[in-house]
């Protein structure tokens, strides 16, 4: 006996027979477009806050900032983070070349504007993201109103995919990786639908090579689709030949491969990809000189790694036997768990951002994203179109197939996006199973549902972080964007020397003077600390947080011992001296500074335990209450200056009160090899 429910779902009319629009057809487009705009209504528009702290989205922010502001036909658009002047004179670039130029050029189109506001161009790039993600947002309602026939349906399933938690957190993390990359997919999809639809194979082909510009992640997509259409046209190819024997079915079947529609797409997008990638890989190469190998190459080492081959000698982080191990596994469907509810809508143990809090995988959220694929999966069967519904389901699990090196726990927390698929389809097939029993009264009650909360859940992102404008970490992050920009007006066309792995605020050094040639600090016109030392006139006075000062030989090693004289005798003297620098009236900030004086290169790599206990426990984050303590471990080489031979790591300690500070070395295998504990002096009363 059939079941009505499925017997009717198989009947889905096209788009042009659509009659369950409403009194508008243009209503549920027009509703989602309203929708979407709230991203751009809630989004940080202070430009003293212009990322989401936490994670990696100020990271990769300024990693593909940094990227994209370099791009220029001096360098025939390489892509590097910066240059630096080595010993002898020649010029290294640390490059970061591996994603196709599209994206690249896209980011520098919309910060060209804006050649001496940073935070502008910042700002710029950010909305450029935004776009990319309504645009996604917008390709998969015309795709799904094409797939399910009905707008409405279309119009929830979108609007609820993409009120995911990690959709509201990353749409504007400045990455050719996620945005653009997944703009590409949804892009390719829809020419996809068409193509299906309508057979116009062309504009499949353009908008999967324009897709292709902006990441490889329209990979992914391309491959289930070409091998399941190949694979339908073998069997149909097979089965219809005319002569019984098996060698002319076999004929008949060959014949139709080499006339297939999919065999092209796959030949023409793969070639279009090589040429990207060896475009990337020749401008690499003739900016080495000849001094690496091919496989030597970033790049290569970079694709080597993601893809778990053996092309370089960088060992892949993660192989592709660990995607089937229980711990991946079930990190993964948690995340699907939680990418299947909306920000604003309970249970708490859902809510994907505590994942960032250092919270484990919940049983719920398992299950959940389990069923959840259960359903995308299952539903295949009782749908037409089932190779496009198919390859949308297998995306992201093909690239983690593809690329098993990329899919480690810190990059799975925004890889997870291209698993949207999933829940796309999943609520498209739930809402087509329940229509017939709840009629058109239950989608549009659905429809207004899955509206209110995607712009409660864009509201209530914009709040996460809750906004503290007052905080100190806010006030630092303020004036370190005014310094930056003071320095850079005076740095442009010299050298300078600086950490560019200072923590927090600090790495937007890495984009600020992406454009500025480092050096060593006896070669340096300038150098760049983050104190302000007495007795030597900074070239920034006006500055608050960080200074610049005349480089020179013996420049260095004079702010050095100045940094060490104004800190007093060593609290610990161990195999490193650790210094406590209590500040200056003008530039208050306490620092820890760990000293070896005869420095060898092992001794860069030293890894440190740093424990502060606060005096008021309401200073400790959540995470932190369980311990009592906060925790800055480091390794020494990430905030480390030297100079002839002595290495000094600098340390900023926040700046609340410190009841106690335990410190010490560490082996990761062994555990301590020196530790001490010591109490801060008391704060000296302000003068009158």
């Amino acid at each position: 006996m059939k079941n009505y429910r499925f017997d009717r779902l198989q009947s889905i009319p096209p788009l042009p027979q659509l009659r369950d629009a409403g009194p508008s057809p243009w209503l549920p487009l027009a509703l989602l477009l309203l929708a979407l705009s709230t991203v751009f209504l809630f989004a940080h528009h202070d430009r003293d806050t212009f990322y989401r702290p936490g994670g990696i989205h100020n990271h990769v922010t300024l990693n593909f900032l940094a990227v994209a502001g370099n791009l220029s036909p001096e360098h025939r658009f390489l892509g590097f983070h910066h240059r630096s002047l080595n010993p002898d004179g020649s010029l290294y670039y640390e490059t970061y070349n591996r994603f196709p130029i599209g994206g690249y050029l896209l980011i520098k189109l919309f910060i060209l504007p804006f050649p001496d506001d940073l935070s502008a161009q910042i700002y710029s790039a950010r909305i450029l993201l935004l776009l990319a993600y309504a645009g996604a947002a917008l390709l998969a309602y015309l795709s799904l109103c094409r797939l399910t026939g009905h707008r409405w349906i279309a119009l929830t399933a979108a609007l609820l995919a993409f009120a995911a938690p990690h959709w509201l957190y990353y749409n504007d993390m400045v990455s050719n990786e996620v945005g653009l990359d997944f703009f590409g997919v949804m892009l390719t999809f829809h020419g996809m639908v068409i193509f299906v639809q309508e057979g116009r194979f062309r504009q499949l082909l353009l908008k999967s090579c324009l897709a292709l510009l902006l990441g490889w992640h329209t990979y992914a997509l391309l491959l289930p689709f070409i091998l399941i259409g190949l694979s339908s046209e073998l069997i149909r190819a097979g089965t219809a030949a005319s002569q019984p024997p098996l060698c002319s079915r076999i004929r008949a079947a060959l014949a139709r491969l080499f006339r297939s529609r999919y065999l092209t797409l796959g030949i023409v997008t793969f070639l279009f990809g090589a040429t990207l990638l060896g475009f990337n890989l020749t401008n690499e190469y003739s900016h080495y000189r000849g001094q690496n190998s091919l496989t030597e190459l970033p790049t290569v080492e970079s694709v080597s790694r993601r893809l778990s081959l053996s092309l370089s000698t960088s060992p892949a982080p993660f192989q592709r036997s660990d995607l089937f191990q229980r711990d991946f596994l079930s990190e993964l469907f948690h995340r699907i768990g939680g990418m299947s509810t909306p920000y604003a809508l309970p249970p708490a143990y859902l809510n994907e951002l505590d994942r960032f809090s250092g919270g484990d995988p919940t049983g719920y959220a398992i299950i959940l994203g389990i069923a959840v694929t259960a359903v995308a999966f299952l539903g295949l069967a009782f749908v037409p179109h089932k190779r496009l519904w198919a390859a949308l389901c297998l995306c992201g699990f093909c690239w983690m197939l593809l690329a098993s090196g990329a899919q480690s726990q810190g990059q799975l927390e925004y890889e997870i996006l291209f698993y949207t698929g999933i829940t796309l389809a999943a609520g498209s097939f739930l809402l087509l199973y329940l229509r017939h029993p709840g009629g058109h009264r239950f989608i549009a009650a659905g429809s207004a549902a899955a509206l209110l909360a995607f712009g409660l859940s864009s509201f209530q992102m914009s709040q996460y972080p809750p906004p503290r404008p007052t905080t100190p970490a806010a006030r630092t992050q303020q004036l370190a964007l005014a310094d930056l920009s003071s320095i850079r007006s005076l740095t442009q066309g010299h050298t300078v020397s600086h950490n560019g792995d200072l923590p927090e605020i600090y790495r937007l050094m890495k984009y600020y003077f992406s454009r500025v040639t480092r050096a060593p600090a006896a070669l340096a016109d300038f150098i760049i600390l983050p104190l302000r030392l007495d007795g030597v006139e900074s070239l920034t006075p006006q500055n608050k947080r960080l200074f610049l000062y005349p480089g020179g030989p013996d420049a260095l090693p004079h702010y050095l011992d100045q940094i060490l004289a104004q800190s007093g005798p060593p609290l610990i003297n161990a195999h490193y001296a650790v210094y406590h620098y209590a500040g200056q009236p003008h530039h208050p900030d306490p620092w820890l500074f760990y000293v070896r004086n005869q420095c060898q290169p092992p001794d860069q790599d030293a890894k440190f335990f740093l424990h502060l206990v606060p005096q008021n426990p309401a200073d400790l984050t959540r995470d932190r209450w369980p311990y009592g303590f906060v925790e800055l471990d480091f390794r020494f080489r990430h905030y480390t200056w030297s100079s002839r031979g002595r290495c000094i790591a600098g340390r900023p300690l926040p700046s609340y009160p410190i009841a106690q500070i335990t410190t010490g070395q560490y082996d990761p295998d062994t555990g301590p090899i020196w530790q001490g504990e010591f109490t801060l002096p008391p704060e000296k009363p302000p003068a009158q």
